[in-house]
């Protein structure tokens, strides 16, 4: 009597440590998404139609670029950059990454870019539209 309640005992705890749950939803766990500053910009001239080059520093090497967020006011644009965090094991560096910004306005005129580089603190850039 007493093998086979030791047996429904064990059987019972190695079924209950078994799990239906899936590894493809664990990628989604993996995924942060941040506003990071901006270090620097080459500014925009006529022979790169516009486009102003954008380095900025991510916490991770699973971090890269995920978009420009714009604000407009007037003729003043002011742009973040957001970065994603795609993985659950990253490594520890600090690099620096890049990415195009291209202008989308149409109107002639005089614009002001400022890449938030930090609390209240931007990198500006003027572009000329004509």
């Amino acid at each position: 009597m007493r093998i086979p309640l030791t047996f429904i005992f064990l059987a019972t705890i190695a079924m209950t440590g078994c799990s239906k749950k899936t590894t493809s939803g664990a990628t989604e766990d993996c995924i942060k998404y941040s506003k990071v500053p901006v270090s620097q910009i080459d500014k925009a001239s006529a022979g790169t139609s516009g486009k102003t080059t954008v380095y900025f520093q991510v916490n991770s090497g699973c971090g890269q670029f995920s978009k420009f967020i714009e604000k407009k006011s007037g003729n003043t644009i002011t742009v973040e950059v957001e970065a994603v965090y795609k993985g659950c094991m990253c490594t520890m560096d600090i690099p620096t990454r890049q990415a195009a910004y291209q202008l989308k306005e149409k109107a002639a005129g005089t614009y002001y870019l400022q890449f938030v580089s930090g609390e209240n603190t931007f990198i500006t850039d003027t572009v000329i539209v004509k």
